[in-house]
């Protein structure tokens, strides 16, 4: 102590220092749009691929090989030597999990089958020589007669206890599969073809999963004994051996035209290979297109033909498609191909290109196929546009095409490390100014009080315009991703003009962020589509592959007579025939057409029509226009609700078998179509709510997975001074409200019951998160920032999820999912009460003929039972990809789908606890009402924000209008506001039993 009591200056400077530390992290809020209402979670479709990380925040702290690649060059890292063979079989140690077995297989002997997904198995291989080396594995896919193995196999692998790169994370071994004899509706419309696992052993090179690279991985060996660890995250396979080698070495064209015999082919006709008429492919994702453009072969004007292969059907890396020819006599022969490449503006895509299962020349390895407006004939050329020369003998040949991106690569990587950057700025910023985004009126000496952070912007700016430059330099203009970064350079230019306006700048970098982390994904998606191959002689000219203009306005008339026909009228229908209306995509309603021919009709005698319907509007025209259909599937969860309130629905407990029907769902899930003592409509599929969570960053945090709010509340600080967040959707009032014991509606369904204590109660907890808890108040894409790792942990839904198991297989190993928190009662127990969100669903109508009312009820039945949703579903999915997994509401067909038995469990756990909001006259106004009070209670406007209890007390004074309001119109209180009849909602208070599923 010194003299007088007080504490050395260096204590007191200490403290202030603690105490600057604590106020910044207690005030880390999140962004805050002050314009406009905060709901922005903006979520992907899963068939689309999407960025591959962002941070060394993630724990994944690997380079990317390509940059790995370029340091090995640099470096002068020789070539390997010999050919090692390792056994599998022969592995030198295993994790207690890993269900590995020595055994026979599909003819070969002591070969290691892997029946479960998870564990590791490490081998020891002596090496003469350091340097580069691949990797190719002889395996098997299991064998699966219940159609739910349709995947790849994923693997890891480490070399002497390390990932050399990033995508040793993560590298598949797919399966192959060719279509069965086409299908045809009654109409003569040609169905998607059923597809046929092609089994047996393949050799392929370790490759990464996201199929950026032509060539596969290369691995740095050292001198002596190497230690391989092979892990394993998806599907169960067998696998006779890996082979270790040193790398393929690819000749350059004019190396390979010099040895071709001085002979050329004597035919002149051109051999035609249809695209979608492929001898195999390795993903059931990639489908055939139907298009009416003039010169597509087979024709789709009048009937349906699925005449071209690939767009959306075949964008991601890695898939790979192969087609079979017969070549009349040896000679030298050209390739060309009519192609349409028009999905992303001036973006060219790239297609390793294979003869005979070789990439012949190196020009090959990433061929470039340029934008096109429309279809176009292309020849596949040298760097002097001249065609390239392929020597084929007489006999059978194939070629192969397989998507990548890797001339790409050097953008993704650059702009990864500067959205690091970028975000490190404004983390920068969010220090100095305490995350207050109002503070308009602060002179800021930025240099002084955040020194480096112009410099950084200014570095940020000079790399987005050399980024312009190299795409520029890739596809010959200026693409939608360079237009984008340029329009970034610029904003960035304009606030280094002003630099005392950049602490509250925090919305226009956050857009050059968000812009950043989003386009650079368009990159990574090479759509592709394709009406036919030519094999040409040299010497001859390629058929006539673009249509002229009067082509073109002959097809489009042509397409336009037939579009008025009969049978795409809906007010024209069939009274013989069972008429359906879905309101989903094309593919739902072909499979469900063929599941109605194949199974319902030779049952039931009866023929069904299922009509693709775009919006759910038509409904309501249909009903006054009096051409309802009999069924109508897809609809929204609130629409049975409101045709039942106008007496155009039917309830579904009047029928026979009605309530068994009713009884096989959540009573909670039923909630939104009950009315007046029935139920009008019954959900056809659900959206589960789990937590999802980055095992290896809780890890690193040394954090427990909460299974309380309370757990919540104490885990938020840890995660926030380590700059991650805790996700919760801003608009899913459902959790805080359902636990808490209070409901939108009073009992009777006649009056808002927010205006009880639970309510504000549960408001003020809703509010408290963002308010004090310091969550994001808005996030643009969690699934962003849960891949990247900056948000490690948070609540979302099925879509979040097939996202991540579709275009996420670089974190399959590093995340998982738990029950939503919940809260514990005075007894100990816990309750997670949450919404389902039911997002479609099925009804009748009243207008049906009573003839045709028993069929329908049927049809639905059919429709709606265990088999008949379990087969949609595995059809779906077997024949169109995992992006089409089917969340069908229907508990034991869900179960039946192929997810993780982990994951399983935890959705039906949660599934127990599904409680939906039910539906009143009026009813929109409590969920906007409840939006609005959210903003005024947690967006900064040009006002102070209000407390909640002023807040919801408005939102109450706009719902209760509104409800007496509409009751009054629909006769459920007279003019005088007095009470006629009530709606006397179903009150549910137990977990349902009916998830109880045994899924071992």
């Amino acid at each position: 102590m010194t003299k007088g009591g007080k504490k050395p200056f260096g204590f007191r400077l200490l403290i202030i220092c603690l105490s600057i530390v604590l106020i910044g992290t207690l005030n880390v809020t999140g962004k805050t749009d002050s314009k406009r209402a905060v709901y922005a979670e903006s979520e992907r479709s899963p068939g689309k691929s999407d960025e591959i990380g962002e941070s060394a925040s993630s724990g994944q702290i690997e380079p990317y090989y390509e940059e790995v690649r370029k340091k090995w060059e640099a470096d002068k890292i020789p070539s390997g030597g010999k050919q090692y063979i390792i056994e599998a079989a022969g592995y030198v140690r295993k994790s207690d999990d890993a269900a590995v077995i020595t055994d026979m297989y599909q003819g070969q002997k002591d070969v290691l089958l892997w029946s479960s997904p998870k564990g590791w198995v490490e081998y020891e291989v002596e090496v003469e020589q350091e340097g580069l080396y691949e990797i190719v594995a002889d395996y098997a896919p299991l064998s699966d007669d219940n159609r739910k193995n349709r995947r790849p196999s994923i693997l890891s692998a480490k070399v002497n206890d390390v990932y050399p790169f990033r995508e040793a994370r993560s590298m598949s071994f797919e399966r192959e599969f060719k279509n069965q004899p086409q299908r045809f509706d009654t109409d003569g419309n040609e169905l998607q073809s059923s597809i046929e696992e092609i089994e047996g052993w393949k050799s392929k090179p370790f490759r990464d999963s996201n199929g950026a690279y032509a060539l596969p991985l290369l691995w740095h060996l050292q001198k002596g004994r190497n230690v391989i660890r092979i892990e394993i995250s998806q599907e169960p396979f067998a696998v006779k051996s890996f082979t270790i080698k040193p790398p393929t070495v690819i000749p350059a064209y004019e190396e390979v035209r010099k040895t071709y015999p001085a002979i050329s082919s004597i035919g002149k006709e051109s051999i035609v290979i249809e695209a979608e008429q492929f001898s195999k492919k390795n993903s059931t994702s990639i489908q055939a297109q139907y298009d009416r453009d003039a010169l597509t072969t087979p024709k789709s004007l009048k009937y349906r033909s699925y005449n071209t292969l690939g767009a959306w059907g075949w964008y991601k890396g890695g898939h790979a498609v192969t087609w079979e020819f017969e070549v009349p006599e040896d000679g030298l022969y050209k390739i060309g191909m009519r192609m349409n490449q028009n999905l992303r503006k001036n973006l060219s895509v790239s297609r390793s290109i294979y003869i005979d299962g070789k990439i012949p020349f190196k020009e090959l390895q990433s061929y470039s196929l340029p934008y096109t407006s429309t279809w176009k004939g292309y020849t596949i050329q040298d760097d002097q546009n001249q065609p390239m020369e392929f020597y084929l003998s007489k006999g059978t040949h194939t070629i192969m095409m397989e998507a990548g991106y890797e001339p790409y690569m050097p953008v993704i990587t650059k702009v990864e490390q500067m959205v690091a950057t970028l975000k490190e700025v404004l983390e920068q910023i969010k220090s100095a100014t305490g995350n207050r985004q109002d503070d308009q009126f602060r002179v800021w000496d930025v240099e002084k009080e955040i020194p480096g952070v112009t410099d950084r912007l200014k570095q940020l700016q000079e790399q987005l315009i050399e980024q312009v430059g190299q795409l520029r330099a890739i596809n010959k203009d200026i693409d939608s991703v360079a237009q984008t970064y340029r329009s970034s350079a610029k904003d960035i230019e304009e606030l280094l003009k002003k630099p005392e306006k950049i602490p509250t700048s925090h919305l226009t970098l956050g857009a050059v962020l968000e812009q950043l982390q989003e386009q650079y994904r368009q990159l990574m998606d090479a759509p592709l589509q394709v009406d036919k191959f030519y094999i040409t002689p040299v010497q001859s000219s390629f058929p006539k592959m673009e249509a002229n203009f009067f082509e073109k306005v002959t097809g489009m008339f042509a397409a336009l007579r037939y579009s008025f026909e009969d049978r795409n009228q809906l007010g024209k229908q069939n009274g013989d025939v069972l008429n359906v209306w879905m309101m989903m995509g094309r593919d739902y309603v072909d499979e469900l057409q063929m599941l109605a021919d194949e199974k319902f009709t030779p049952e039931y005698g009866v023929q069904v029509k299922v009509n693709l319907v775009q919006s759910p509007d038509l409904l309501i025209l249909a009903k006054a226009s009096g051409i309802l259909p009999d069924i109508a599937l897809g609809v929204p969860g609130n629409m049975p609700f409101d045709m039942a309130l106008r007496g155009a629905a039917l309830d579904i407990t009047k029928l026979p078998g009605g309530n068994e029907l009713i009884s096989k769902y959540h009573p909670g899930a039923m909630l939104p179509f009950y009315y007046n003592g029935g139920y009008y409509g019954i959900p056809e599929t659900t959206s589960f709510k789990v937590l999802f969570y980055r095992k290896d960053i809780l890890k690193k945090l040394d954090l427990e997975v909460p299974d309380t709010w309370d757990d919540v509340y104490k885990m938020i600080p840890t995660l926030l001074q380590k700059q991650y967040n805790f996700y919760v959707p801003p608009d899913d009032f459902s959790y805080m409200f359902f636990q808490n014991g209070a409901d939108i509606y009073t009992p009777d369904g006649m009056s808002t019951a927010l205006n009880k204590p639970e309510a504000f109660d549960a408001f003020k907890k809703w509010t408290d998160l963002f308010n004090i808890y310091g969550l994001e108040r808005q996030v643009q894409s969690f699934y962003n920032q849960f891949r990247s790792g900056t948000m490690p942990i948070g609540i979302a839904d099925f879509n979040m999820y097939m996202q991540l198991m579709v275009a996420a297989p670089d974190i399959l190993n590093e995340w998982t999912i738990a029950p939503i928190p919940g809260t514990r009662q005075p007894d100990g127990s816990i309750i997670r009460w949450a919404s389902g969100s039911n997002p479609t669903s099925a009804m009748l109508f009243n207008d049906t003929p009573e003839q045709k009312r028993d069929l329908s009820w049927q049809f639905l039945q059919w429709y709606l039972s265990d088999e008949t949703q379990t087969d949609y579903g595995l059809n779906m999915e077997q024949f169109r990809g995992e992006a089409f997994r089917w969340n069908t509401a229907n508990v034991q067909a869900f179960a039946n789908m192929p997810w993780k038995k982990e994951d399983l469990k935890v959705i039906l756990e949660q599934w127990k606890w599904l409680k939906d909001v039910p539906n009143v006259p009026g009813g929109y106004m409590s969920t906007r009402e409840l939006a609005n009070a959210w903003n005024r209670a947690v967006v900064l406007d040009s006002q102070a924000l209000e407390t909640p209890r002023i807040a919801l007390e408005k939102g109450i004074k706009a719902i209760t209008g509104e409800l007496v309001r509409k009751q009054q119109e629909f006769y459920f209180r007279d003019k005088n506001g007095k009470v006629i009849k009530t709606l006397d909602i179903p009150q549910i208070q137990e977990p349902w039993k009916g998830a109880d599923i045994d899924v071992e």
